[in-house]
This record gives C-alpha cells, structure tokens and sequence, in this order.
C-alpha cells in the first residue's frame, strides 16, 4: 500500500537523517535540535502507520503518539529562533515548550480520538475535540515558527538567507503533504495522495540547511539523483516493453521479452555518465568540473618553479573559473578571502577552502575539486625545491671539500717560509727582531686558524660537567678574571678538545673588547647554554647579521676566522652560537647544546 509505504519510508527517513547528523553534522550549529525534530515527525510518521497495519487495535498507542505531536512542533520553534539569532533564544523558546507540555498532557488525559475504518483502509485516526486541540497547538507553534523565520529571512544575507528559504521551501512541501492527512477527519472521500509525498519533507529540509555548511551532502544528494533518474528510466522502459506487445494484440514470447528488457538493461546503464551529468548540473549549478578541466588545470600548475608563481598562476586559474578574485596563499599567511590555503602536515600537502560558508555548492565543488589538484603541484614543486636544495649542498660540500684541501696546502707550504724568515732573524737588531717576530706571529696564528676552519670538524662526543670544562678553558688563559655563575651538576654532550677550543675562542675574543668577563651556563627545557659575555663596546650593527661568517672580526688585527670556527664546530656538535643579549652585559655570545650529539661532520 503506497500509503503505508510512504509513512514508514519517512520515519526510516527520519531516523536515518537524524543519527546522520549526530555523526556527520554535529559540529553545524543547531544539528542536534534538527535531529531532534526529525526524530519526533519520524515517531509521528510511524505512528499514522500503524492504523492501516493493525485497524482498531493500534487505537490507544496512536493516540498517546499523536498527543506527543506538539513538541516536534516546539522543537521546531526553538530551531527557527536559535537559527535566525545564531544560536541565542528568548522567552518565546519558552511559550512553546510550555504550550506544547500543556497539550500533550491534554492529549494523554483526554481522549484524543479512535481508529475508526475508511474506504480501503484497515483503519485511520480521526481526532475528537481533545486531538483537534492538540493538532491546532501543533499547527499554531508551526506558524509562529514559519513567520518568525520569514521575518529572519528578510533580515538575514547570503548563506542564512538561502538556508531559510530552503527551510521554508521544504516545510511547503510538508504542509502539502500533511493535507492528505486532514481527508478522512474531514469526511473528503479521496485517496491521500499528497500523503505519498512525505517522506521528501525531512529530505529537502536537511538538505536545504546541509547544503552550504557539509559537502558530503551535496555528493550523496548527487549519488542518489542519478541513481532515481537511472531506476525511473528503467522502470519507463519496462513499461513501456511490456504495453506495446499488448498493445498490438500479439505478446512477446519470454525470450523475446527478456532479450528486451536486457537491451534496456545495457542501453540504460550506457548512459550512465549523461545522467551522472544532469545530476551534477542540478546538484552542482555552476560547478561543473570535467576531466578535461582537471588535466588543464594539472598542466597548468606543473608550469611554475617557485612558490610566488605558483600561487599567482593558481589564484589567475580559479579566479577566472569562477569569474570572482580568489586568494591563494600559505596557511600561516593572513589575507583577503575566499582564499584556498595551502598548508603541510605529516601526510603531505593539503588545500583548505576558508572563507566560503557563503558561497552556493556549485562554486564551492569547483573550488574543492581545484584544490586537490592545487595541493599536488605543492607537494610536487616542493620536492623540486628539496632535490635543488640537495644537489646545492653537495655542490657546496664538495667545493668546500676542494677549498678546504687547498687551504691545508697552502697554510702547510707557509710555515716552512715563516720558519725561515725566524731564523734569518736571528742576526739583525732587537728592534728588527721584534717587529719580525710580531708579524710572523699573526702569520702563523692565520695559518693556524686556516687550518682549523679547512680542517673536519671530527668529534668524540662525552658526557662533560659543563663547571669542569670551563674550568679547564680558563687554566690555559690565567691572564683573565672572569666571573662564573654555573651549576656544578650541569652537564653537556660535547668532544672535550672542541669544547675547550671554542671556549677559549669566545674568552679570547670577550677579553679584546671588554674589561669584565663572565661565563653563565643555563638549562633551557631541553638544551644546554653557555654564555660568554663581556662588557666592551658591543658588536657594531653593520657585522652582526654576518659575525659568524670567515674574514669577518670586530678587532684590528683578527683574522675574522675565530668565531666562524666556533660556528662549525656548534655545527658539528648540532647546536648554534648566536649573539645573545643578557642585563648588564653589552656583548654575549650564546653556545646552545642540545641533549645528544652525533658526528655531523
């Protein structure tokens, strides 16, 4: 029976599109609520069902169902208002819920009315004065609800507004439907055929709110408009094959009639793909996407070497698609919207839509099918730039590599001339001797410090009290006096030797510029800090963005290779030097150490 068929599909109906929005949709505002709704007209659906099935014998639980009815009708009330003031209510919340328990204990008290047979049916509820009650309860809170969000969808712009209208288009067809209702009780002997069409209610109205807000819902309202356009097609053409051989007096024979309904079969599925285009053209207005557009649009945006055109080809791409400027930027990046961000975690590269709650499906299909194919040529350019990076860094070690052999020859071809220009000295007077002897000096501290920076920054890492090696820096420098502020069970991960070179190095380097010294080592969550400050005239601004860079010094006479040493051998170790800024101090150099080491040489 269609009638019976129809109210049990809607209560299925809405079951299934309530326990759909607690698990899909519970984050949209006002989910909950709609799922409450639709739980209570699925009851109420269930409940019209039954007289048909069982005739008067389902009179009394129809009856305490239908006295249920107004409060879906005050839920409805609380939806419309938490909706059009985006989620805040007020007293009329309160009104409707109270006249809705007061007609629901009427109904429950007074009898509502009897199960009474009509035409072919078993059996149909017509109300007593107590149900008419009830039903002009339920009908007035519907009311209220309907003007007060026609009132919201006057006031209310873009993705609101259409969320209204769609409600109201949706609750049109439910008062349609629940006219068939009204025949019996009304004495109109006709069929309730509008009562067929209920089901659609629940469906149109979760799909009007849905729509803009869960894009799911658009892909299954599309999965589900080919499929009724492919089985109304077959179940016309099988119609139609059966009528025609009646039709001319001479029936088909059961091979020839299911040789035909195989060729509809086959010719049906065929035109699977225009279908599924219908349906994308009704589901999706303005956004449809061919395959043609994905290839172009992957062409297209395999073209850029950088990340600037990539996002400018992009934004030119989809903004003229959809005839509106687009921005396309990185997530960290704040800017103008709609925008497509583009953003990398720990699974690749992703393209989020922000800003288009407001814009209808089809625009927002397109733009999501775009940032797939957006969020590939991320993924691609940035293994690009990661093979480029690679390839520089080779190039670069092994220039250094060459460099750094050229240099240890060099530095190693130079000391047999310093020896010798020492010993020719030996002759001439005091004076002579002296500036000869200076100047071999920094000579040989060059080549020293040429050596070292060429050389491989090989380490033996241990477990170093970070109070015992500083100790150990200071005994081979006895000229200075330097405060300490460290705590004797702090303790680093680093190569002894190295360590004390580059202690030494800083203290060396504080002692040319300052008066007072100081070294404060410090745990910072998980790594380790020596600090190495003095109070001299502090680092001048021009040098400071490159202090830790070969031939750069902030003394006369300084090789400019020192604190680039240092440089490589915190590098080594998986640490930074970095020129810090401590109270009372004009100049600090920072060694940052983390928990463990490994030979990064």
């Amino acid at each position: 029976m269609f009638y019976v068929g129809a109210l049990l599909l809607s209560a299925l109906a809405g079951i299934g599109l309530a326990l759909l929005l607690l698990l899909k949709a519970a984050p949209v505002p006002g989910a909950r609520l709609l799922a409450l709704f639709l739980t209570g007209v699925a009851v109420w659906s269930g409940g019209q069902a039954l007289p048909p099935l069982f005739g008067p014998a389902s009179d009394g639980v129809v009856g305490n169902l239908l006295a249920l009815a107004p409060l879906p009708s005050a839920v409805f009330v609380h939806l419309v208002l938490a909706f059009v003031r985006c989620g805040a209510t007020g007293p009329l919340v309160r009104v409707a819920y109270g006249l809705a328990v007061a007609a629901t204990m009427l109904g429950l008290i007074v009898d509502p009315g009897q199960v009474v047979a009509w035409r072919d049916f078993r059996g149909v509820f017509i109300p007593s004065a107590a149900g008419w009650v009830v039903i002009s309860v339920c009908g007035l809170l519907s009311v209220a609800g309907h003007l007060r969000l026609f009132k919201g969808w006057l006031d209310l712009t873009g993705l609101r507004r259409r969320q209204a209208a769609a409600i109201c288009c949706s609750s049109l067809i439910g008062l349609v439907s629940l006219t068939g209702f009204a025949f019996a009780p009304l004495g109109i002997d006709v069929y309730p055929w509008p009562m067929l069409g209920l089901p659609l209610y629940s469906v149109a109205l979760v799909y009007g709110i849905l729509r803009y807000q869960l894009m799911d819902v658009n892909l299954w309202a599309r999965r589900m408009l080919v499929w009724l356009l492919l089985m109304g097609l077959m179940a016309a053409a099988a119609t139609l094959v059966m009528a025609l051989p009646l039709a001319a007096g001479t029936p088909f024979a059961g091979l020839e009639t299911w040789l035909l309904m195989t060729a509809v079969t086959f010719i049906t599925l065929a035109i699977w793909k225009p279908l599924r285009f219908i349906a994308d053209r009704l589901v999706f207005p303005g956004g449809e996407v061919s395959a043609a557009d994905l290839g172009s649009w992957r062409e297209a945006l395999a073209g850029p070497a950088d990340w600037p055109a990539l996002l400018d080809r992009a934004s030119a791409l989809i903004g003229g698609r959809l005839g509106l400027p687009v921005a396309v930027r990185r997530a960290e990046a704040d800017g103008p919207v709609p925008a497509l961000a583009l953003s990398r975690d720990v699974r690749g590269w992703c393209c989020d839509l922000v800003g288009w709650d407001d814009a209808p499906p089809g625009p927002r299909h397109a733009a999501g099918l775009f940032a797939g194919c957006l969020a590939e040529a991320a993924g691609r350019l940035d293994r690009a730039e990661a093979l480029a990076r690679a390839e520089r860094e080779r190039q670069r070690e092994a220039r250094l590599a060459e460099l750094g052999q050229l240099a240890a020859t060099v530095a190693h071809d130079l000391r047999n001339p310093l020896n010798i220009i020492t010993m020719a000295a030996t002759g001439a007077p005091a004076e002579v001797r002296a500036e000869i002897a200076e100047q071999v000096g920094r000579m040989e501290m060059l080549v020293r410090d040429v050596m070292d920076y060429a050389g491989t920054a090989r380490l033996e890492p241990n477990t170093l009290s970070v109070a015992d090696a500083v100790a150990l820096a200071l005994s081979g420098l006895p000229s200075l006096k330097v405060e300490t502020d460290i705590d004797p069970e702090l303790v680093v991960q680093a190569d002894p030797r190295r360590l004390r070179q580059v202690l030494v190095n800083l203290l060396e380097n504080a002692a040319a510029h300052g008066q007072r010294l100081a070294v404060v080592a410090e745990r910072v969550r998980n790594d380790v800090r020596i600090h190495v400050c003095d109070d001299g005239p502090g680092v001048p601004p021009d040098i400071r963005d490159r202090l830790f860079q070969p031939f750069v010094s902030r003394r006369p006479g300084g090789t400019g290779l020192g604190l680039a040493i240092v440089a490589r051998i915190m590098e080594a170790h998986g640490g930074t030097v970095a020129l810090g800024d401590r109270s009372g101090w004009s100049t600090c150099l920072t060694l940052t150490f983390p928990d463990r080491v490994e030979n990064r040489a």
